[in-house]
């Protein structure tokens, strides 16, 4: 019988390989139908697998006692184990941190009811590290969720409880295990202390630098090196140097004053001198790649170097990085570099060299996102970049939001941009069909005020629509991980990050010219008709100006959706006619009766048929051959 300690290694391990098959390597797939035959084999594996995990949650994180009441049949210990397997903070991988702080937060409650100190302090740290983990989800949330706010409330409160055992009594009392905790945790606070996209007051930028000042202060005092004499002291004070070097993040985002910002470059020129002296090998840190970027930043910020200085610093570490870095591998200052060059070039002014470099460093962003084999850091990725999505600058002939937004979805979820071009292609046959039957329901679309200038402009009301529908779903590229969720039912929380991707989407198309009118398509692909049900709860499809589009690309997804038999995971597709029935049965609630009312056409069924066999297949065409050409981009490097 499998023991339960080799039970839970296998959900971690399971989980990581759900996460690989989900998004195949391509390098030796040679022909497209190969990649479809790839792809149904992977996700017929992947609901394999998923089954299994969810049995070993039921029975050691569900379980239900004779009451009803959620009981646990693991232990503290067990979860701290289970813990360390899910996440590894050295190499920045998390396979499941929804379900991790799910249980961090029960595990302190019943070590608080239990009155054990140890099992206490373990629970504080393992509080943190979840909330941490969460505000890396939740803080790309747009605008901020109130349950990021939650999180934030949950890390401090276990840390600040934590620093009261820097009391040289309680200090004294403890274990060298707990000793080290309290240490480190001193200096971790600093990482749920802020949230990247919501600026701090005065007060609170001040309490962080004096937290970093006061961890930093215990490496000197002999109180804490004596009670410790083996503990790491000099990659103590390196990680916290490390740690005010980021909070200059953003361009200075947070604000931090003139003062301020000398003291941290100040802290970086010492990071770096501990850095090149090679203190205790300092060199083997993964997180010593972002130590030229903090210098180049703190720098500039504080008046040392000048503007046109800082982005040839940039340019050089973006293509000194991208063609160092080992090919299985994702730099993190590679996702970093690009956002704080976005973050001072003038979108309206670009240099041919500014138009160039991002151009570059846009390609080797998708290229890495799909080639790397470290899935489990895609929460950390995508903290990145989300930023960089929602800072994008357009380049003049280049790369424009769609297209990039349309290579990332492919290289991280290829299965929803299958989906999505699905999507787009039936709605430009229902769109077509419906602006010759009934011209009028696009009547009062912006630049369409009558019957007669329907009609003349045809197919720029289709190409608009297509080119809508491809764009639905970008709000799904920052909440990935939730997309990639097989394995378990979803928690509570992590249907809000569904429910919020409308809104994300709508918002980031709405950031760039080229995509801004799409933002009502991704707003409203998930509400009803008739306004009554689905979300957001906001958005009224009737008072859309794009109402008859909205309609048609909300019964595109649905019938998409509905008919897949791969991209659903284990989930057994409908038929054409299955789907056609229930639209019948929900016409004028969930659908729209001109749509339902269209679908009675033979021609219209025949058309839509061809899209959901030969076009469906013809996306996974598109799939590869996109993710080959950004495959041969980087291998050119």
């Amino acid at each position: 019988m499998e023991s339960k300690g080799s039970e839970l290694r296998r959900y971690v391990e399971q989980a990581n390989e759900i996460r690989a098959l989900s998004s195949p390597q391509i390098r030796d797939i040679v022909s497209a139908d190969g990649y479809r035959t790839l792809l149904m084999q992977n996700y017929m594996r992947i609901g394999m697998l998923a089954k299994e995990n969810q049995k070993i949650l039921d029975k050691y994180f569900f379980h239900k006692d004779e009451n009803g009441d959620e009981s646990g049949g693991i232990s503290m210990e067990e979860m701290r184990e289970f813990t360390e397997l899910v996440i590894d903070s050295y190499n920045l991988t998390n396979m499941d941190a929804p379900l991790v702080y799910y249980q961090a937060k029960r595990i302190l409650k019943q070590a608080d009811e239990s009155g054990d100190e140890r099992n206490q302090i373990l629970a504080m740290d393992g509080m943190i590290t979840a909330a941490y983990l969460m505000i890396c989800m939740t803080e790309r949330l747009i605008p901020i969720d109130d349950v990021c706010m939650e999180y934030y409330r949950e890390g401090m409160r276990a840390g600040e409880r934590l620093l009261e055992y820097l009391d040289h009594d309680k200090f004294s009392a403890l274990s060298d295990e707990l000793k080290e905790l309290i240490i480190i945790d001193a200096r971790f606070i600093r990482l749920v202390s802020e949230i990247d996209d919501v600026p701090t007051t005065e007060e609170q930028r001040q309490t962080i630098l004096d937290r970093m000042n006061n961890a930093m202060a215990l490496a000197d005092d002999p109180f804490y090196r004596e009670q410790l004499p083996n503990y790491n002291w000099t990659l103590h004070r390196f990680r916290i140097y490390e740690y005010i070097c980021s909070l200059t993040d953003l361009n200075n985002n947070q604000g931090y004053s003139k003062e301020q910002l000398e003291y941290i470059n100040q802290c970086t020129k010492k990071m770096v001198e501990m850095y090149e002296n090679e203190e205790y090998d300092l060199k083997s840190q993964h997180y010593a790649k972002n130590i030229y970027l903090y210098a180049a930043r703190n720098g500039y910020l504080a008046g040392e170097i000048g503007l046109d200085e800082y982005k040839r610093q940039l340019e050089r570490l973006a293509f000194e990085e991208y063609r160092n870095s080992p090919e299985d591998d994702i730099p993190v200052a590679m996702l970093q570099v690009p956002l704080e060059y976005m973050l001072v070039l003038d979108p309206d002014n670009l240099s041919p060299i500014e138009e160039s470099s991002l151009q570059y460093i846009y390609n080797k962003l998708i290229g890495y996102l799909h080639q790397t084999p470290k899935k489990g850091m895609l929460t950390f990725l995508l903290s990145c970049l989300s930023l960089i999505l929602k800072n994008f600058i357009e380049i003049p002939y280049g790369m424009d939001f769609e297209t990039m937004g349309l290579s990332l979805i492919a290289a991280i979820h290829p299965m929803t941009y299958i989906h999505t071009q699905c999507v787009a292609e039936i709605t430009k046959v229902l769109t077509y069909h419906l602006l010759y039957e009934n011209p009028s329901l696009f009547v009062g679309m912006p630049g369409y005020a009558t019957i007669q200038d329907v009609r003349t402009h045809r197919a720029e009301i289709e190409d608009f629509a297509y080119h809508a529908a491809l764009c639905h779903d970008f709000g799904k590229l920052i909440i990935a991980e939730t997309i990639l969720t097989y394995g378990r039912n979803l928690l509570t929380e992590e249907y809000s990050f569904i429910y919020d991707h409308p809104a994300i989407g709508a918002y980031l198309l709405s950031q760039n010219k080229s995509t801004a009118e799409y933002a009502d398509m991704a707003m409203g692909h998930h509400k009803w008709f008739n306004d009554e049900e689905g979300y957001p709860e906001d958005f009224e499809m009737a008072k859309s100006p794009y109402k008859t589009i909205v309609a048609i690309v909300a019964c595109a997804d649905c019938m998409d959706a509905a008919t897949d038999f791969v991209g659903r995971s284990y989930k057994s597709g409908k038929t054409l006619s299955e789907f056609l029935n229930e639209m019948e049965e929900n016409s004028g609630t969930r659908y729209a009766p001109f749509i339902t009312e269209l679908l009675k056409d033979e021609e219209v069924r025949i058309e839509i048929e061809d899209v959901l066999s030969k076009w469906r297949n013809e996306n996974y065409r598109k799939a590869y051959l996109l993710l080959k050409k950004s495959n041969r981009s980087n291998d050119r490097t």
